[in-house]
């Protein structure tokens, strides 16, 4: 038992001599944060929808929500809905009931089958507000017909029938000016703090960028898995593009 004490101790020290060196050789440094945020104009919008069943078996509830997705892939085919346009996450299982249980701790018997999809539609339509309103409508209507509800997102902060979400395929060009923009805002932090310090800083040690996309809707993250968009929002109008810089300055 003393000898493996022993050992233990040595480990923690060969361990723990690396980070001291590490500290000791550290140069000084001021680091700051800052965050940029441009406003992009969206050129795709997500309608998120999902089609449920419910059975005391699980195997009837999934033989059911097969049927109702496959009425909602030939509704949408009929519309003029392309198979890229369209993406379906995959049937999930859970408690009958949303997993809610009742007095006593019973809930009801059986399961629910879902499946949550994805219709995109981008182009010029996103210019016209009211026509994409119109669109949009229409579609939710044929939908609701074979049998699709509202997306199975719980605890959203949006609240709009079927879930429309716009984004931006391509957000590098806006990354790119709301990283200089968080740039611009550092450096007068950071003069400020050298400042205060009586010292001078002598350059740029490192920085790292951080996009801040899709936390900030308020979706849970299983609901937009099968989404490829890392910028959401609920204006047709803009979808901010928000990025984090941690920069830090060396000093003298």
């Amino acid at each position: 038992m003393k000898r493996t004490c022993l050992l233990l101790l040595f480990i923690l020290a060969c361990m723990g001599t690396p980070s001291l060196r590490a500290q000791e050789n550290q140069k000084p440094a001021i680091g700051v944060s800052t965050n940029g945020e441009i406003n992009a104009k969206p050129d795709v919008a997500i309608i998120l929808m999902t089609v449920r069943s419910t059975s005391p078996l699980a195997a009837d509830a999934l033989d059911q929500n097969n049927k109702k997705v496959e009425d909602v892939r030939e509704r949408l085919t009929a519309l003029g809905y392309k198979d890229e346009q369209v993406k379906f996450s995959g049937s999930a299982f859970g408690p009958s009931g949303g997993g809610v249980f009742y007095a006593g701790g019973q809930r009801p018997p059986g399961f629910d089958v879902y499946d949550n999809f994805y219709v995109y539609i981008g182009g010029p339509e996103l210019n016209d507000a009211a026509q994409f309103n119109k669109r949009v409508s229409a579609l939710l209507d044929e939908l609701i017909k074979v049998g699709a509800v509202a997306g199975n997102m719980p605890n959203t902060n949006i609240s709009m029938a079927g879930v429309v979400l716009f984004s931006v395929k391509d957000p590098t060009p806006y990354e790119k000016q709301a990283t200089l923009q968080a740039l611009d805002k550092a450096r007068p932090l950071a003069d400020d703090i050298a400042q205060r310090m009586k010292v001078q800083i002598t350059g740029i040690d490192w920085v790292s960028e951080s996009p801040a996309g899709r936390i900030g809707i308020g979706l849970p993250a299983d609901a937009l898995d099968a989404v490829p968009y890392e910028y959401l929002s609920s204006s047709i109008d803009e979808v901010p593009v928000r990025v984090r810089v941690d920069v830090r300055y060396a000093y003298k």
